[in-house]
């Protein structure tokens, strides 16, 4: 099941990773007084990668965003701006993976390709 999915922009593969406050409140729980949580996801490899979502600390409406691990699964994958990351769940729901897509064109036609 797909938890979100969302198309990089230059902040996100550079800094961090925006992360969709709707699905952090549903799938993430933070401990009172806490701003962060590391979790692990699976890429399509099979590799196990450690991210820290983050949110911050005098902010009504928080903004989660990925940092811990991001950066360093940016660049083993070379991922660049426009490209999609896919974040799902499994029917179990004890296991997360990472899929990432990019777009390319065929025969004038746009199509999203495995990374």
């Amino acid at each position: 099941m797909e938890l979100c999915s969302q198309i990089l922009t230059p902040t996100d593969v550079r800094i961090r990773l925006s992360f969709p406050a709707a699905t952090m409140r549903k799938h993430f729980r933070l401990g009172e007084g806490t701003q962060s949580l590391d979790f692990q996801v699976r890429d399509n490899h099979r590799k196990v990668w450690t991210f820290r979502l983050y949110t911050r600390k005098k902010d009504s409406h928080p903004k989660p965003v990925l940092t811990k691990g991001w950066i360093d699964f940016v660049k083993c994958k070379d991922l660049r701006v426009g490209d999609k990351v896919i974040f799902l769940v499994h029917e179990s729901g004890d296991e997360l993976e990472i899929r990432v897509k990019r777009s390319i064109k065929l025969l004038g036609q746009e199509h999203w390709a495995d990374i």
